[in-house]
């Protein structure tokens, strides 16, 4: 069972393994609840977000 209410700690695991695999819609929503009330954590998804595109944009021009 989720709890309702989790750590930064918790949410920045949920958010790096939604990164590697399907998390289960029950964490993916308490993570995004927990971030709607932490500036640090929405912060640190902005930041896993920007390191992704630009590693995708990377594999594009290396390939290209």
């Amino acid at each position: 069972m989720i709890k309702p209410k989790i750590s930064c700690r918790e949410a920045t695991r949920i958010l790096l393994q939604n990164e590697d695999r399907t998390v289960p819609l029950a964490e993916r929503l308490v993570m995004r609840l927990h971030q709607r009330t932490c500036s640090n954590c929405r912060r640190f998804a902005r930041q896993v977000d920007l390191m992704r595109k630009a590693g995708a944009r990377w594999r594009q021009y290396t390939q290209g």
